[in-house]
């Protein structure tokens, strides 16, 4: 039997998509396929959806830390550590039993259950429930319990980016990181973004010394496959009968995070420090996968005997979020201290899904 590697697992994972400090129970989700496709998309999304929104606002992060273009051939290279921090809302939500098929609640009055943000606590307990056409039960079994939080809100995203200034006060701004592949699980990421100096083109700004103003827009696309082993002893069916030939190989969760900004920014560039600060808004998409064949409780039609069957590449769930709009954009605020041509930042942005950065970089203008 296949297993999934911890060390792969915290590496690629748990900074590529979780960017947490720890990992959740990577069989727990699996086991959410215990009842069927529709009942784990009723499950899977909401747990998983605030970390997707945290992430995709992380991502965006990290792209300007002056409202000031480059010179031609002016350059910088910055490292930043980008954290957005999941509502506390967003920490739990409640299942309703009625909307669920094959699984349930094992007390209906026991629904709420931790998201990936939420606390270390375990979840409620399912349980199969298959009944006959009077709806009378037939066959329960405990199925799996749902999985705790990982006890914090932050969402971390490291980054490092490349800027080069281009003629008429633009830049160009590059973010990548090659394919890392680690026994079985991989993650890849890459950005392209740009920023124009508007205040030259407005009468009465561009002479101004101090005050900078520039638009600006940034997209980063991230992937990242982790391998997983979910079985029948996973969803707590070792004694049904039904695929006792397969070996459940070749399992993944993949996550596709696409994430875009624009802003205004605008700022006061200093001898030694500068001020800086936008307008603007954040949309991200997030694209879940299960691919591979998993195991499935299910009844074959006109028998309530259960069963189980395989379910190949079961869940595919987009998830959207934006933070920031025309008549309510998202701001961003901060400092940035130069120190020849080493620069320090520090800023936060002001959401739904707030987002703290921190920088390091080399600058030569």
């Amino acid at each position: 039997m296949k297993r999934i590697a911890k060390n792969g697992f915290l590496l690629l994972m748990a900074i590529a998509f979780f960017g947490y400090n720890s990992y959740a129970q990577i069989e727990e989700v699996g086991s959410m396929m215990a009842g069927g496709k529709e009942d784990a998309q009723r499950l899977l999304q909401p747990y998983i959806a605030p970390a997707a929104n945290a992430f995709g606002a992380a991502l965006a992060g990290g792209w300007y830390n002056t409202a000031e273009p480059h010179k031609l051939g002016g350059f910088d290279v910055t490292f930043t550590l980008n954290a957005a921090v999941v509502p506390k809302k967003d920490q739990t939500f409640l299942i309703d039993n009625n909307e669920l098929n094959f699984l349930k609640l094992q007390d209906p009055q026991v629904n709420e259950s931790q998201t990936v943000a939420g606390e270390d606590v375990s979840g409620p307990q399912i349980v199969y429930n298959v009944q006959d056409d009077e709806g009378n039960v037939l066959y329960t079994q405990p199925a799996f319990t749902m999985p705790q939080g990982l006890n914090t809100r932050y969402v971390p995203s490291p980054m490092i980016q490349l800027g080069v200034g281009l003629i008429k006060g633009t830049d160009v701004m590059f973010r990548f990181i090659p394919n890392i592949k680690y026994q079985g699980n991989e993650f890849g990421l890459w950005g392209i973004g740009g920023r124009h100096d508007i205040k030259q083109w407005i009468p009465g700004l561009k002479k101004l010394p101090v005050f900078k103003m520039s638009v600006m827009y940034g997209y980063t696309k991230l992937h990242t496959f982790v391998s997983m082993d979910i079985n029948k002893g996973t969803i707590g069916a070792e004694a049904l009968d039904g695929e006792e030939t397969n070996t459940w190989e070749d399992q993944y969760m993949k996550v596709f995070v696409r994430s875009q900004t624009a802003n205004l920014l605008f700022g006061a560039d200093l001898k030694v420090v500068n001020f800086y600060g936008a307008f603007g808004f954040v949309t991200s998409k997030t694209n879940l996968q299960l691919t591979g064949d998993f195991p499935t409780v299910q009844v074959p039609a006109g028998t309530f005997e259960p069963v189980v069957v395989a379910s190949a590449d079961p869940i595919d769930i987009e998830m959207k979020n934006q933070d920031g709009s025309i008549t309510k954009p998202r701001f961003n605020a901060g400092i940035r201290f130069k120190l020849a041509v080493v620069t320090l930042h520090f800023d936060y942005s002001w959401a739904n899904y707030s987002v703290l950065t921190a920088g390091l970089g080399f600058s030569f203008r």
